[in-house]
């Protein structure tokens, strides 16, 4: 009996040593997941790859900071579905951030070497974040996606150190809003300012204040910020008008610059000619409903701005019947005086980024390219009622739109995206702290112009 057991044990050892050495080394299935039974297609020579088990699932997460309700919903009931059903075993995970606290949101992710594999940054964040973010020119550049030609000037937002690191959503520029019926009213009749004598005459001749209030009732021109007129975004603009370069060939900052003086100087003479000789006694131009440069439903009078320097976020809505008597003009610096001036719109840029940190880089290519193709980025800044990064996508809502076309062929002429700035959140600071003591009369103009060049190449270490 002994012998015979001993006999059948040694053939069913032999036959699993056979079906070990054709069938090639075991594994264990994870616990919970049963194996599926072989069918006998699947054990053809000729049988398809299969979809991915459970255990090779994939999540694809996506961090978004710029959309509204309609951007979510079209992604969750259109680009989401189709690109799961293209990759089988692969998930879709999109999540809401704000842009309260994008910074340190951020630097966890990195600091973390984890997160999600798409994240949505801002105009300036290529140079802040770009060394953590991974090269995706073999996936998006050109020779690897035909499509990449499409994409305009706002496509140098999303490059750092010459790579792609991601595609650019949208285009909003600041563009130079005027109302042509107030100008007129003011007995300005030249049009839109195009140099720096021509804006300080416009500025004291159609600014009013009223003596009884001893505040502004009307102001010539608002750029960004409406009382202290000595943003650090409108001051960029200004300098970019007149050629001016951020940084010297050495890389050290440049606000010791001709430009960057005459920019400084710039900003100070048109809050003068804007508030008059008692500057810091004369009360701003109080808050209307709407914009600045509309009128306000509840009293039907104007909210007081003539021109207003911003995006088109500040603008009146397209169906305000303001519209027709507003003009849609770049910033065209001081040629008499600067003779690399150039028409300007500074074009801010958002963008989607891969982290490098991401192990579905591949995958985060095949997603963008699906959500930005023609009728993606046509669709997703539909949503938003912003001009489409891609050329080929500006079709539409934004041709129907005289405003939105308007704005479109400007940003395509005259578009200088706000990137290749260094720690640009430490500028900002920098500058509007400096700006502050300009407007308060605590530095002179040389002296903010040396205090952000200090500061700033501190903040570089430099």
């Amino acid at each position: 009996m002994q012998k015979k057991l001993f006999t059948l044990f040694s053939l069913l050892m032999l036959v699993s040593l056979v079906l070990t050495a054709c069938g090639g080394a075991a594994t264990e299935a994870p616990a919970g997941n049963d194996a599926p039974a072989a069918t006998e297609e699947a054990m053809t020579e000729e049988a398809p790859a299969e979809a991915p088990a459970s255990s090779d699932a994939v999540t694809l997460k996506i961090y978004l900071l710029d959309y509204t309700p309609d951007t979510i919903a079209w992604l969750n009931d259109e680009i989401s579905p189709a690109f799961e059903a293209a990759h089988p075993g692969v998930t879709v995970e999109i999540t809401e951030g704000s842009w309260s606290g994008w910074d340190t949101t951020f630097s966890g992710f990195f600091a973390a070497g984890e997160g999600p594999d798409i994240i949505n940054l801002g105009s300036e964040m290529n140079t802040l974040y770009g060394e953590n973010l991974a090269n995706m020119d073999e996936y998006l550049g050109a020779g690897a996606w035909d499509e990449i030609s499409n994409f305009g000037p706002a496509l140098e937002n999303a490059k750092y150190d010459g790579s792609l690191r991601g595609l650019p959503i949208f285009t909003a520029p600041r563009y130079v809003f005027c109302r042509t019926d107030l100008m007129e009213a003011s007995g300005w009749t030249t049009g839109t300012p195009q140099n720096f004598s021509d804006w300080k005459s416009f500025a004291s001749t159609a600014s009013v204040i009223d003596p009884a209030t001893n505040s502004l009732t009307q102001q010539a021109l608002v750029p960004v910020d409406a009382g202290s007129m000595a943003d650090w975004q409108w001051w960029l603009l200004v300098y970019y008008s007149l050629g001016g370069e951020l940084y010297k060939a050495d890389g050290t900052p440049n606000f010791d610059s001709p430009e960057a003086l005459a920019t400084t100087q710039f900003l100070l003479d048109m809050r003068l000619a804007t508030y008059g000789d008692a500057v810091n006694a004369v009360g701003s131009l109080p808050a209307g409903q709407g914009s600045v440069i509309d009128v306000d439903d509840a009293t039907g009078k104007d909210n007081g701005a003539v021109c207003l320097a911003h995006s088109g976020w500040a603008a009146p809505a397209f169906d305000r019947p303001i519209w027709d008597n507003v003009s849609i003009d770049p910033f065209y610096g001081d040629p008499e005086n600067f003779p690399n001036s150039k028409p300007v719109v500074l074009a801010f840029n958002d963008w989607l980024a891969v982290p490098e940190y991401s192990q579905n880089k591949e995958l985060a290519a095949e997603w963008l390219k699906m959500a930005f193709s023609k009728e993606g980025n046509h669709k997703w800044n539909e949503t938003m009622g912003l001009i489409p990064a891609r050329n080929d996508a500006q079709y539409g809502y934004v041709t129907d739109s005289p405003q939105l076309q308007r704005e479109a062929e400007l940003a395509a002429e005259y578009g200088v995206g706000f990137a290749g700035i260094k720690e640009a959140a430490k500028l900002s600071t920098i500058m509007q702290d400096a700006l502050g003591k300009l407007i308060t009369e605590e530095l002179t103009v040389d002296e903010v112009n040396a205090k952000i060049q200090e500061d700033y190449s501190a903040a570089l270490g430099q």
